[in-house]
């Protein structure tokens, strides 16, 4: 337990010192009554004993100011994460709840290389060294890399507002360099894709059509997976951009129904779950909850494997795609047909970035000057 103090010595709230016949001490305890440090030199030293006063005040300030007990990088992820929860959402620098979750699974990796590692001994090389370990996997993990020692830097960052750092270590730190995504899946792959889940029903079903709606309605994975009724109106579905800059309002877009995107819809909704499954979600597992990622990914690579086995049957192409590939189709499906609603359709704010990004034609055509 924490005691009041004898008598007022101006350090700050859980910051007490002792001086004994040799050493001088001063920490700060926890609410528990542990130390969550100490601190310690020669009790002869006037110079020292200011100087190690001076680093506990400035470390008390810090705790205060929600850095973690410990000098961990281990530490330092929690105490991110736990900044992040405690600010409320929609405000500036609170990231969405569905990058969070991202974010941990990216933390998980970040914990077993870097975890044990005190944050003011990390460096540089150590980051390269994790990029090289990436590397040197047999399923290269070069995207993944930058995503999780991007995320690592975010952190690092933190550290520096909390004093822990004087200068961030990651900063100018080289990417990997990675090759663009230029899968474009091909009509008869998604009507073959569709075809096999129905006859496979259940969960490949749900994923099936989870295909065709992503790329109906040219949506994000994210936002697919997480599709609810309530989303659903009378003149199409609402959908919420899953991204948005710092700053910048909730995006909203309406896709209307086609006879296509109803008759999806409705075979979603129609698909047998358990008797006590929930109601909410379209495209939600049999027991009505949302797909983990792994559980979709699992789902999705079973109805991809059956897949590959009807097209040889069938003497026909086919190569296994995701959910983040229907995006790219419809969006290449839209531009070829002249649409003009590309741009309202992804909720995307920059022209450029649906061009650069999403359209993947092989063939462009275009008339003569004359």
């Amino acid at each position: 337990m924490i005691r009041r103090r004898n008598k007022p010595d101006g350090l700050p709230f859980n910051v007490y010192e002792r001086r004994g016949v040799r050493i001088y001490s001063i920490g700060y305890k926890l609410k528990d009554g542990a130390w969550a440090f100490r601190l310690s030199c020669p009790v002869t030293d006037p110079a020292k004993i200011a100087e190690t006063r001076a680093e506990a005040i400035r470390k008390a300030s810090a705790l205060q100011r929600g850095a973690p007990a410990r000098d961990s990088i281990d530490a330092l992820i929690d105490a991110w994460f736990a900044r992040q929860r405690a600010m409320p959402e929609g405000t500036e620098g609170r990231r969405a709840e569905s990058t969070l979750k991202e974010n941990e699974r990216e933390a998980k990796n970040l914990r077993k290389a870097f975890g044990r590692m005190l944050v003011a001994e990390i460096n540089k090389s150590d980051a390269y060294a994790y990029q090289d370990a990436c590397l040197r996997r047999k399923r290269q993990r070069s995207a993944k890399a930058n995503k999780e020692l991007g995320l690592l830097r975010t952190i690092l960052e933190y550290a520096v507002r909390l004093s822990m750092l004087k200068v961030n270590p990651l900063d100018g730190m080289e990417r990997i360099p990675t090759v663009a995504r230029t899968r474009l899946v091909t009509d008869a792959e998604l009507e073959l894709a569709i075809e096999v889940g129905r006859s496979m029903g259940g969960p490949q079903l749900i994923v099936a059509l989870a295909l065709k709606t992503a790329w109906l309605c040219v949506r994000r994975s994210v936002e697919v997976r997480g599709l609810k009724r309530e989303q659903i109106t009378e003149q199409g579905i609402v959908w919420l951009a899953a991204k948005r800059q710092r700053g910048q309002v909730q995006r909203r877009g309406l896709i209307e129904w086609s006879p296509s995107l109803r008759a999806t819809i409705d075979e979603a909704l129609a698909v047998p779950r358990y008797e006590m499954a929930g109601t909410d979600l379209v495209f939600g597992n049999l027991s009505g909850q949302q797909y983990t990622k792994g559980g979709w990914k699992a789902t999705l690579s079973k109805l991809m494997h059956e897949c590959v086995a009807e097209a040889a049957r069938r003497k026909i192409p086919f190569a296994p795609f995701s959910l983040q590939d229907c995006r790219p189709k419809g969006v290449s499906d839209k531009i070829e047909a002249g649409h003009e609603d590309t741009l309202d359709a992804t909720l995307h704010t920059s022209e450029r970035m649906v061009r650069q990004v999403y359209d993947r034609r092989r063939t462009r055509v275009a008339k003569p000057v004359k």
